[in-house]
């Protein structure tokens, strides 16, 4: 096998970065965008020693749950990867995906372990933030998008109905503004250039808009005239435009210093009643419809009484701490990101909450701090870690504390699973895993579990 060869290949299911997967002799081959019961044909892109990757150039069998993409961006951009079929079939897809990972680490044996996976009511318009690269095409044009799947060649894009319906707007301005003004998009291979990414978000209870440009730099020129043309254009809708300042030689996308060029430097958003002020670097669950549900879960597995204290791990801007705290005793959040602290604080003092305190550092450091030098022990222990999971220390502090309940919030069912399996190992048992569809039309997964010790 070797590329540009033309295959014919039956799909037999899924990966977990949204390929389709056939086998051809001893090979695994992945083709973008192909659905499993399909027949396809494709071309070989790259080939390895034990796999390789191809491109679907036809269908020559369909498969019930496929369907027209709605994007017309959909063979380039590596967003939506499972968006031509049906929503059913794509929440099948995760569960069997959370399902693989957990019984691989050994954590389950029976399929029936893991429910239905919890829809989405909302399938397009629900993505509350977008982060779209800026650079020049082949032509030397200012061109902003996303990117193709395993590559960082930009598809520029002229709609995206999973996002917002001001991002296409915001975005055309910005790049117009570029080119008037002939400032520089930022180019990986030189590492020369100004403007690396814009992040727009947007708060759905308050309709407020957050524009946040990260550049190469510590200055944005005629940056008045933008945000002028941003205010007329969303009719004042934008409240927060900021510079994130990046000028590292790196793929990381933000940096740590934030400079606010207007407004207050946040949005609000309000879940369940609970406000949440929101800034450039903190994290905030993308899908605000299916966040309020999430948090309800969390809510139902904690069962909390009002005598329990809870530690809310990688708690973010207070999110989940503050929606548990009003039936808490005490709630001690955690969290590495300054800015998402202050945020916290700053919350729990606007929803008049005063059991609630915010630690600035690594969980992993600070816990260990609090059990054995400061003797604040957890009750209950909720956990939403970032995609590689939490980290063994903090793991192994858990494991001495052995709370009543633990609630692991996980975007990542690998290392979701990889944690789950050193807790079972070490005294404690999953008693439920719940996946919840923050994400449609991608294989991208939620999953909340719950944990006790066993007696």
């Amino acid at each position: 096998m070797k590329p540009n060869d033309i295959l014919t290949l039956d799909i037999l299911f899924v990966g977990d970065d949204g390929d389709g997967i056939a086998t051809l002799g001893t090979k695994t081959i992945y083709v973008a965008n192909a659905l499993p019961g399909e027949r396809v044909r494709a071309v070989v892109v790259d080939v390895a020693k034990t796999y390789a990757h191809a491109v679907m150039v036809a269908i020559l069998r369909c498969t019930r749950s496929s369907r027209t993409p709605f994007c017309p961006h959909c063979k380039d951009c590596g967003g939506c990867q499972i968006q031509r079929m049906d929503y059913r079939a794509q929440l099948s897809i995760k569960r069997n995906i959370v399902i693989d990972s957990l019984k691989s680490a050994g954590v389950i044996t029976e399929d029936d372990f893991v429910p239905g996976v919890m829809g989405c009511k909302y399938q397009f318009g629900f993505r509350n933030k977008a982060i779209f690269p800026v650079a020049k095409n082949t032509d030397g044009e200012i061109v902003a998008g996303f990117y193709e799947r395993r590559s960082h060649n930009i598809v520029p894009i002229k709609e995206c109905r999973i996002g917002i319906n001001e991002n296409i707007t915001i975005i055309n301005a910005i790049i117009g503004h570029l080119r008037i003004y002939d400032i520089e998009p930022y180019d990986e291979a030189t590492h020369t250039g100004l403007v690396r990414y814009v992040m727009i978000r947007k708060a759905f209870d308050t309709n407020q808009i957050m524009v946040s440009i990260v550049i190469n730099g510590d200055s944005l020129p005629h940056h008045n005239v933008l945000i002028d043309k941003l205010l007329t254009i969303t009719k004042k809708r934008i409240k927060s435009v900021s510079l994130t300042v990046n000028c590292d030689n790196t793929n990381r996308i933000r940096g740590n210093e934030v400079i606010n060029l207007y407004g207050d430097g946040y949005i609000t958003e309000i879940i369940d009643g609970i406000k949440y002020r929101i800034s450039p670097l903190a994290f905030f669950q993308v899908n605000t419809p299916q966040t309020q549900n999430l948090y309800r879960l969390v809510s139902d597995f904690a069962a909390l009484t009002g005598n329990e204290t809870v530690f809310d791990l990688y708690c973010g801007v207070g999110t989940i701490g503050l929606f548990l705290a009003r039936n808490a005793r005490k709630v001690i959040g955690v969290e590495s990101i300054a800015q998402a602290v202050d945020d916290a604080k700053y919350n729990a003092a606007i929803n008049s909450i005063y059991n609630a305190d915010f630690y600035e550092g690594k969980a992993e450091e600070i816990i260990p701090d609090l059990i054995n030098n400061q003797g604040i022990n957890a009750d209950v222990v909720i956990v939403d870690p970032p995609r590689k999971g939490c980290d063994k220390v903090l793991i192994d502090s858990i494991i001495k504390m052995r709370p009543k309940r633990l609630v692991y919030v996980s975007c990542d069912p690998k290392s979701l699973a990889r944690d789950l399996r050193i807790l079972h190992d070490n005294g404690f048992k999953t008693k439920y895993v719940q996946p919840v569809d923050m994400f449609p039309h991608t294989v991208h997964i939620e999953t909340v579990a719950f944990i006790v010790p066993l007696v």
